[in-house]
């Protein structure tokens, strides 16, 4: 079952990294691909969903929980570590980006393909809590190394504020705990407009594949992948067990800590003076291992949770 799931989003991130090399398809058209399935066609698939889940406050609030403990955690290493070692702190706030945050069109393919409808309304729920909370995180530790940076962080959270997925989430969750229907008509506008949605942010995703002086940063990329894939998902098990949060719902969790970073990081880091390549290559090197290394946190999950 994992490998039909997983084969299908495979190929379809290497035909976009087939396309993205072709001189007909200009860099600029998959940025605005990529504009247009963030702002239009994924919020769209978010409020879809989210309108019409079972919404548990309970279940949201030990989802809360569980992801604000393990980015607690995973913090405070970050914080130790760069303590003792004084290591480059935009390296490391690139590296600490690539720990914490996920790629949302990676996460609601694979849901689909592993649990249909029922998971990609569960990974919703668990995406409207966690982007909110990585993106001030991620906007913080970038923030803290230059007094540009600092003096910008007003501007920059509101845009977090306005972040069109966290919208989106506010929307349908918004709809799904007051009972509001909304209308057939914007119904089945919203269902059209979702459909290009996993397909095109897959094609993104291949797109974005891109390797940056890589020799200059072993320790950074293996550090971010080492993270990614051992240390923040074994804490996000650790506190879903500790918070007793299994099934569906700590799956979910669990899932999402180990995709691989998403492309905002990218542009985050490059708005914020972060290590620009550094960030590029991560993605890249992430979304490559993440292939070989997801299906066996699936299988853990199913086993623990």
């Amino acid at each position: 079952m994992l490998v039909n799931a997983f084969l299908p989003i495979l190929a379809i991130i290497f035909v976009g990294f087939c396309l993205s090399r072709f001189s007909v398809f200009s860099r600029s058209m998959w940025e605005d691909i990529e504009k247009l399935t963030y702002y239009l066609f994924f919020p769209a698939l978010l409020v879809l969903r989210l309108s019409v889940s079972n919404l548990d406050w309970e279940v949201l609030y030990d989802t809360a929980l569980v992801i604000i403990l393990a980015l607690i955690t995973i913090t405070v290493l970050f914080v130790i570590f760069h303590k003792f070692t004084s290591r480059d702190l935009a390296s490391l706030s690139s590296v600490y980006q690539g720990t914490i945050r996920f790629n949302t069109y990676i996460a609601l393919a694979l849901f689909e393909a592993l649990y249909g409808d029922r998971g990609i309304a569960q990974a919703a729920i668990v995406i409207a809590v966690f982007i909110p909370l990585v993106n001030v995180l991620s906007v913080a530790s970038l923030t803290l190394q230059s007094e540009k940076g600092l003096r910008r962080i007003f501007v920059v959270f509101q845009g977090v504020i306005t972040n069109p997925l966290v919208v989106a989430c506010a929307i349908g969750l918004g709809l799904a705990f007051t009972g509001l229907a909304i209308s057939d008509l914007i119904r089945d506008s919203l269902e059209i407009l979702s459909q290009p949605a996993l397909p095109l942010g897959l094609l993104v995703v291949g797109a974005g594949i891109k390797l940056i002086r890589i020799g200059e940063q072993t320790w950074q990329l293996c550090l971010a992948v080492l993270n990614k894939q051992l240390i923040f998902p074994s804490i996000v098990l650790a506190a879903c067990l500790l918070c007793r949060v299994d099934g569906l719902v700590g799956i979910t969790i669990l899932i999402l800590s180990c995709l691989p970073s998403p492309p905002s990081a990218y542009i985050l880091a490059r708005h914020l003076g972060g290590n620009v390549s550094l960030m590029a290559n991560i993605i890249t090197v992430q979304t490559l291992i993440a292939f070989f290394m997801v299906p066996v946190w699936v299988e853990l999950a199913g086993r623990f949770l």
